[in-house]
């Protein structure tokens, strides 16, 4: 009975541990259920030039089916936009997730941002990434970083 309580105690804790702390976007997209950033479990993540930025987001619901999704990124300094982009390679997020996106249903993304360049070192900065249909946010999550 000791190992059943155990179990039960402890898996979710293991499971969960590796998740990294985040916010919902202020622009009211769907948040995800978990996201596990390489290398940062609670924020500021640091995020190395050079490097690529690898995050696995899980339990994102659509609110809209849709044939085509977008991937986007923007970071910025201070409300400002540092004007980086996804590239155009990884804007169509159909050649990482199953398309058609159904309403409702979760899906699971896997974000990559090759080779990160920021032209500042040693700033904080407020990192936003998701995914849209057109105009509609189908999932988004926000964190903050530290350039390094």
């Amino acid at each position: 009975m000791l190992k059943f309580i155990l179990v039960v105690v402890l898996v979710p804790v293991l499971v969960k541990s590796d998740s990294t702390s985040f916010r919902a976007c202020p622009n009211g997209a769907p948040a995800p259920a978990s996201v596990t950033i390489q290398g940062c479990s609670v924020p500021p993540c640091i995020l190395r030039r050079g490097q690529t930025l690898k995050a696995e987001v899980r339990g994102i619901v659509s609110p809209v089916s849709t044939e085509n999704v977008q991937a986007y990124t923007r970071i910025s300094l201070g409300g400002v936009s540092l004007g980086i982009v996804m590239p155009d390679e990884l804007v169509d997020a159909c050649k990482v997730i199953k398309c058609p996106v159904e309403a409702g249903v979760a899906l699971n993304y896997t974000f990559s941002y090759p080779a990160l360049y920021l032209p500042i070192l040693h700033i904080n900065v407020k990192v936003r990434f998701g995914l849209q249909a057109g105009t509609t946010q189908i999932g988004c999550v926000e964190f903050d970083g530290i350039v390094l």
